[in-house]
C-alpha cells in the first residue's frame, strides 16, 4: 500500500467511525428487538447466570446466546446500557469494512479494496443494522469472517489456517444466530469451477486437513452446545428441558421450515427489501450486471464465487415462508466485492453520474420536504409527540439535516456525484443520530410512559405489567409483577392481572387499551399517554369488575436487583 492509498484508508475509517458511533449513549433502546436483547444482557450480569437467556425472568428460546454475552460484558464494562447495546454492532461494521478491504486489497488492488469499502458504508442497509442494537450486526461480521477466510483459501490458497479460521467464525455465527453456516454455501460453486476447470489454486482433495473445516466449525458450537445441554439435560426440569427442545429443534428447523411470523411471498426480499436496502447498488445494476457477465465469461472465479453466493443467500431465504428484510443483511458484503472493481470506471461515466447525483439530491430534498410539511401541519407530528414544541423541535431537525445534506450534493456537483453521495449518507446518519433520536428517545423507548407510571405510584405500592412490552420492564427500576412472557392467551393473561390486581389496594397495573376488556372498567383507568401505537392506562383495584376478581395463578415477579429470584 503507497502513502496515498493508507491516508485514503485512514480517512474512510475515521468516517466510518463518525458515522456509526454517532449518537452512541444519546439513546435508550428501542423496540422492536433493542429493549429485548439489552434486558437479557443486563439480568444476566445482575444474576450472574450468562448461560441460559430469559426475559423479565421467563426462558428465552428463541436465539443463541453468543450476542446477549458480548451485549452483558460491555455493560458489565461500561455500566451504561443504552451504550452496551450498540458497542457490539459498532465494532462489528468497522470490522466488516476492514476485512472487505482487505480481501478486496488481495484480490485486486488496495484501491479497490478502498472503493469495496467505501460503497458499502454508503449501502443503506449498512449503517442502519451496524448503528442498531441487533444481532444481525455481529451476524454478519462472523458470516463475513467465514466468507474471507474460506475466499483466502479457496481463492488465493491453499491457506489452511484461514479455512479453519473460517469454520470457528461459521460455529461462532451459528451461536449467534442459528444461520452463521451461510459461508459454507460458497463450497458449492467452488465444486462446480473446480469441476469445470476454472483457474483456482490447486488445492488437494484428500488431504485430511480438510477436517479442519468441520473440526473448527463444531468446536465453536461446542463452546455453549455442551454446557447448554449438560445443564439443561441433566436438570430434569420440564421447563429446562422444553428451552433446549425449543432452541435446538423450533427456532431452527422448524422456523425455517414451517415459519409461524412475518409470512411473506417468495418474491418479497427481491421487491421490498433489496432494491431500497442495497442502494446506491441497485440504482447501478443495469451498469454493474453487463460487467459481471463479462468477468463470467472470461472464467474469472472470484466473480462467479461470490455472485453465486450472494444468490444462493437470497435463494435460501427466499424458500422459507418467513422473511425479514434484515436477513439479506449477510450477503451485502459480498455484493460491495463483487462490484468493486468496476466502481472506478462507472463513476467516471455520465450514465451513473447523473443516476448517483438524482439519487443523492432526492434524499435530502424529502427530508426537506417532509421538515416543512410537518412545520405547516403541526398535526402531523403532534399526534406522536405530547408536547408541541418536541414536534416544533423535530420537525425543524429534519429539515436542516436536508438542507446541509442538499448543500452538499449541489458542492459536488454531477461531475463528482459518488463522493455528494457519500456525503449525504455521512449527513443524513450523523444528522438524524445526534438531532432526531435524542428527542424521541422518551416516545421510542418507553420512558415516557413509565416516567408518567412512576409519578403516580407511591413508594409502596407495587406496578404489574398485562400485554407488556420489554422496554417498559427495562426502564422501571423497581421490583414489578408480569403475568408472562408472549402469551397466547390475552383473555386468560388479562383475567390474572385482574386478579392480581384486586388482591391489594397498593397493587397498581400498566395495561394497553386493548386489553380493558373483559376485566376492566375503562371509566376507572387513568390514561398514560400512547406509545408503540397503543394508548396505556394505568388500573387500581376500583377499576377491575366483580366477575374478574378471582385468584391469580399465573404471576411472575420481577426483581431488577435479582431478575431471577422468584417469590
Amino acid at each position: 500500500m503507497n502513502g496515498a492509498d493508507a491516508r485514503k484508508l485512514a480517512w474512510l475509517f475515521v468516517i466510518a467511525v463518525a458515522v456509526l458511533a454517532a449518537g452512541l449513549g444519546l439513546r435508550e433502546p428501542w423496540p422492536a428487538d433493542e429493549p429485548r436483547f439489552a434486558l437479557i444482557a443486563k439480568d444476566m450480569v445482575e444474576s450472574g447466570d450468562w448461560l441460559i437467556p430469559r426475559v423479565g425472568g421467563v426462558l428465552y428460546p428463541d436465539k443463541p446466546p453468543l450476542f446477549f454475552w458480548l451485549v452483558a460484558s460491555f455493560y458489565a464494562l461500561t455500566n451504561s446500557i443504552s451504550v452496551a447495546v450498540l458497542l457490539p454492532s459498532l465494532l462489528a461494521g468497522l470490522g466488516v469494512l476492514w476485512l472487505v478491504y482487505d480481501l478486496a486489497r488481495r484480490l485486486w488492488t488496495s484501491d479497490i479494496g478502498i472503493w469495496s469499502a467505501a460503497a458499502l458504508l454508503a449501502t443503506v442497509q449498512f449503517p442502519l443494522q451496524m448503528k442498531a442494537g441487533q444481532i444481525d450486526g455481529v451476524l454478519c461480521f462472523w458470516t463475513t469472517l467465514g466468507l474471507y477466510g474460506l475466499s483466502r483459501h479457496l481463492l488465493l490458497g491453499p491457506d489452511w489456517r484461514w479455512l479453519a479460521i473460517a469454520g470457528a467464525a461459521c460455529g461462532l455465527g451459528v451461536i449467534t444466530k442459528g444461520v452463521g453456516f451461510l459461508p459454507l454455501l460458497l463450497l458449492l460453486p467452488y465444486l462446480y469451477a473446480r469441476s469445470r476447470g476454472w483457474n483456482l489454486p490447486a488445492i488437494g482433495w484428500c488431504r485430511g486437513r480438510w477436517l479442519l473445516l468441520p473440526a473448527a466449525f463444531f468446536l465453536a458450537i461446542a463452546l455453549w452446545l455442551v454446557p447448554m445441554l449438560l445443564v439443561t439435560t441433566g436438570s430434569g426440569d420440564p421447563e429446562l428441558l422444553q428451552y433446549r427442545d425449543n432452541i435446538l429443534f423450533r427456532q431452527t428447523v422448524t422456523r425455517y421450515a414451517d415459519a409461524w411470523g412475518h409470512i411473506k411471498p417468495p418474491w418479497y426480499l427481491w421487491t421490498n427489501a433489496l432494491p431500497w436496502l442495497w442502494l446506491p447498488f441497485t440504482l447501478l445494476f443495469p451498469w454493474l450486471i453487463p460487467g459481471w457477465a463479462r468477468e463470467l465469461k472470461a472464467r474469472n472465479a472470484a466473480t462467479l464465487l461470490l455472485g453465486a453466493w450472494v444468490l444462493l443467500v437470497l435463494l435460501f431465504f427466499s424458500i422459507s415462508e418467513g422473511k425479514r428484510s434484515l436477513y439479506i443483511f449477510p450477503a451485502l458484503p459480498a455484493l460491495a466485492l463483487l462490484a468493486g472493481p468496476a466502481l472506478p470506471q462507472l463513476v467516471a461515466r455520465a450514465g451513473p453520474r447523473r443516476a448517483l447525483f438524482a439519487l443523492g439530491l432526492s434524499l435530502p430534498l424529502l427530508m426537506v420536504v417532509a421538515g416543512v410539511y410537518a412545520l405547516a401541519e403541526p398535526g402531523f407530528l403532534q399526534a406522536k409527540f405530547a408536547a408541541p414544541e418536541m414536534a416544533r423541535s423535530l420537525a425543524f431537525s429534519i429539515a436542516a439535516i436536508g438542507l446541509a445534506g442538499t448543500a452538499a450534493v449541489l458542492a459536488f456537483r454531477p461531475r463528482r456525484a459518488a463522493f455528494g453521495y457519500a456525503a449525504i449518507m455521512a449527513i443524513i446518519w450523523s444528522g438524524v443520530s445526534l438531532l432526531v433520536y435524542p428527542r424521541i428517545d422518551a416516545t421510542r423507548s418507553g420512558e415516557a410512559i413509565i416516567e408518567a407510571a412512576a409519578r403516580v405510584l407511591g413508594p409502596d405500592e407495587s406496578l404489574g405489567f398485562a400485554g407488556w412490552k420489554e422496554q417498559f420492564l427495562l426502564q422501571w427500576n423497581r421490583p414489578a409483577v408480569h403475568f408472562g412472557y408472549r402469551r397466547n392467551d390475552a383473555e386468560g393473561e388479562i383475567r390474572d392481572a385482574a386478579g392480581w390486581l384486586s388482591a391489594s389496594p397498593d397493587h397498581r397495573l400498566l395495561l394497553p387499551q386493548r386489553m380493558i376488556e373483559p376485566c376492566f372498567d375503562g371509566s376507572h383507568l387513568l390514561p398514560l399517554g400512547t406509545a408503540h401505537r397503543q394508548q396505556w392506562l394505568l388500573a387500581d383495584q376500583s377499576a377491575v369488575l366483580p366477575e374478574c376478581r378471582a385468584a391469580v395463578t399465573g404471576a411472575v415477579f420481577y426483581d431488577p436487583s435479582r431478575p431471577y429470584a422468584a417469590s
